[in-house]
């Protein structure tokens, strides 16, 4: 069986990552599922975007100047939803020398044509609404950002989450959508409180990176936060562990890999196949592919194969579905 080809963030190899043009062109491509990140503004709106923060891909620096922290970032929780609605969004660029630079320069040019930010209702909406235009049902990868920072925050952004899930009627396993985080605590307790409370069972994926990346912090007794530690993640008996609040990992597909050529699986999606957990890796892009990997096309064939993964998480649904039909 194929597995699932998820649009992360829509077809953001095309067109901005996040906007509901990406996420058309993703479902007119034919991806099962359009991936997005949800945080909470100022005033409690959630929003789909992939930071906490709104730079790197809008004009806010230049709308909103002084509005940032000490860190430099604008967050999208310093402002409310009626600011952020106003602001222009294009292709994910870093300042160099005063210049807005493309992360990727071959993909869809900075500050061209026109897109907006939205909020996870519009996207909800839109889905159903192309289920109705199209009768392709394309499914919803949620993914839950940072609810650790949130929640420092004074923001409960899991209950947020799904109470509009079990608005839009994505309640069950078999209403297209998945949930995911980085968080495992956060996942915990959905699975323990905020789902049964909500009336909403979805499958759960533990995302999976490494400690380095400061992706999660956790709160000790104590009242203060620390990195959260996921080299435990990777060990033998982790799968099993894990299985306990969630129905599969998202690790990043480098950890599915060798450290070697030529490229090989190890055993990870393996154990977890094991321990009755799905395996959905992110992100396989075309332009960032791993260091092992001679094409994109090798890697899908090894992510199918070898791995035996049920879901891939990609910039480019398109080639993914090319590789997949070869």
């Amino acid at each position: 069986m194929k597995p699932l080809v998820v649009a992360h963030r829509g077809a953001s190899a095309y067109l901005p990552e996040g906007t509901l043009p990406a996420k058309a062109l993703a479902a007119g491509m034919g991806a099962d599922y359009v991936e997005h990140d949800v945080v909470m503004t100022r005033d409690d709106h959630l929003l789909i975007n992939h930071d906490l923060w709104l730079d790197n891909v809008s004009d806010v620096a230049r709308r909103f100047p002084g509005r940032q922290r000490e860190d430099g970032h604008f967050y999208v929780v310093d402002f409310d939803l009626e600011e952020i609605l106003t602001l222009s969004v294009t292709e994910r660029f870093t300042v160099v020398d005063g210049r807005d630079e493309p992360v990727f320069p071959r993909r869809f040019p900075v500050w061209q044509s026109s897109f907006h930010f939205h909020t996870l209702e519009s996207e909800l909406e839109f889905l159903q609404g192309l289920r109705h235009s199209s009768g392709r049902n394309v499914g919803v990868f949620c993914e839950l950002k940072s609810p650790w920072f949130h929640e420092q925050e004074g923001k409960d952004l899991p209950s947020a989450v799904y109470a509009v899930l079990a608005r839009f009627g994505y309640r069950t396993r078999e209403d297209h959508c998945r949930v995911m985080s980085f968080d495992a605590h956060a996942l915990q307790r959905i699975r323990s409180e905020v789902g049964p409370a909500a009336g909403v069972d979805v499958p759960l994926t533990q995302l999976i990176c490494h400690t380095d990346d400061h992706e999660t912090y956790e709160r000790l007794p104590d009242g203060t936060w620390e990195n959260y530690d996921y080299d435990w993640m990777l060990e033998p008996d982790a799968m099993s562990r894990i299985r306990e609040w969630a129905d599969g990992i998202g690790p990043d597909v480098r950890m599915l890999l060798t450290h070697h050529e030529p490229m090989a699986a190890n055993d990870l999606a393996e154990q977890a196949h094991a321990a009755g957990l799905y395996v959905t890796p992110w992100t396989v892009r075309a332009d960032d592919l791993p260091h092992c990997a001679p094409s994109l096309n090798d890697l899908v064939r090894v992510l199918v194969d070898d791995c035996r993964v049920e879901a891939i998480i990609t910039d480019f649904p398109d080639l993914v579905l090319r590789a997949l039909d070869r």
